[in-house]
Order: structure tokens, then sequence, then C-alpha cells
């Protein structure tokens, strides 16, 4: 199984979509596009709102909020017959930002490991992009957004060094520049042809260097799976 995850705003609706039209559904129950995502965001409803009220039980979702790993456990825990109903019937890959913070107690319901496929975008161009979406500004929003980026990518590198997961990153830019040399990559991780027709390069409307500050995080995010590629 595929887990698509990474920061929002950072090119997980592209990836899903090429993996789906590839053979690899990512849902049964689709979330509709709407005039944010015209081509879908490509995301099982059920695993949303799972994703949704454990983050909500362990305390995650106003500004500057975060919960500890164990408390991710912990707060999946009242969700637990949800979270098997779903695996049961689990399409060959899922696609969530939110698996950022809820991977670890999805670990523990899959029949077996899944390989992960982090989406990975500037921080900087992530804000931009954030708070152009929900029509926001100011220092304290700007902040807001790039602690979230960096917990996310933080607790996804702690957690796919401790279980030994298999993982890959893909460069929302180099998706935008190039998508067949970014996407090459990608399809021998997943072990399908994919095609880079529905990727629309037109929507990288933030073009922004990587702050100093988070340079290091971005680095080591980037380098999942390089050695494997």
């Amino acid at each position: 199984m595929f887990l698509i995850t990474g920061s929002g705003r950072s090119g997980t609706s592209a990836v899903a979509q090429l993996l789906h039209e590839a053979g690899l559904s990512v849902g049964h129950d689709l979330i509709a596009p709407d005039e944010h995502n015209t081509q879908g965001y490509f995301e099982e409803r059920m695993l949303i709102m799972i994703n949704d009220a454990i983050l909500k039980a362990a305390g995650v979702g106003e500004w500057f909020t975060t919960a500890t790993r164990q408390q991710i456990r912990d707060a999946a825990t009242q969700y637990a017959d949800y979270m098997r109903d779903l695996v049961k019937t689990a399409t060959p890959a899922w696609k969530d930002p939110r698996l950022s913070w809820t991977l670890e107690p999805w670990l523990e319901m899959l029949p077996e490991r899944p390989r992960i496929i982090v989406c990975l975008r500037s921080p900087a161009e992530v804000v931009a992009s954030t708070l152009t979406y929900f029509a926001q500004g100011g220092d304290d929003a700007e902040s807001a957004v790039k602690h979230v980026w960096r917990v996310q990518y933080e607790r996804l590198l702690e957690i796919i060094a401790e279980h030994g997961l298999d993982a890959i990153c893909v460069e929302y830019p180099a998706l935008q520049a190039d998508p067949e040399g970014a996407v090459e990559p990608l399809a021998r991780f997943v072990g399908r042809a994919l095609e880079v027709r529905t990727v629309r390069r037109e929507l990288r409307h933030h073009a922004v260097a990587i702050p100093d500050d988070l340079l290091e995080l971005y680095e080591r995010v980037r380098g999942l799976g390089a050695a494997a590629v």
C-alpha cells in the first residue's frame, strides 16, 4: 500500500491523481472537486474524517498547536474500530496531508508496512499558497503555517526512520518544471507507468526560496529514497 502525504499545498493531489489514473486506486468514496481543486482532491472521505477526528481529539487545529506522537496514538484509540473497518476495504493507495500527523496509528492497523510518498515544497511557497487559499495574512498567520510545516516533516522523518519504512520524496517545483523527470523515480517506486499529462504546470503561482532556518530540514526530506532511485 502507498500512503501519500506531506504538507498541504505541496502537490499531494497531483501525485495522488497520477497513481489513481495508473490503476492504483486512492479510494472508494473520493471527496469531490471544487473551485479550489477542480481536478479533485483524490482523498478517501472516511480517511479524512477519521484523521480530522484524531487531530481534534489530540488538540491539534488552532494556530501553533501541536501534539506528541504518544498523544496522537492515544487520541486514535477511540477511533480504532473505524480505522479497522476502513483498512478492511483499503484501496492500494491513500492520500492525506494529515497523515504527516497520524501515520503512526495507521501503521498499527495496516496488515503490512506501507510505502510512503512524501510531497515537498518550499515552506515559503506553502505559506504564500496557504494564506491565499484561506484569504489570510499577517506575521502570526505566516508563522503558524511555518510551524505546521516544520512539525509535519520532522514527525514524518522520525517515524519513517524508526519504523524502517520505504519512502520517496516528490518535489513540487520539480514536478512543475520537469514532470517527466520528477515522475520517473516515482514510477519505479510504485512499479507502474505514470502518465504526466494530468500535471498542471500552470498551478505554481508562488516561486519563493527556501528560508535559511528550514533549509536543513528541507534537504533531509528531499533526500528520502535518493539512494534507491
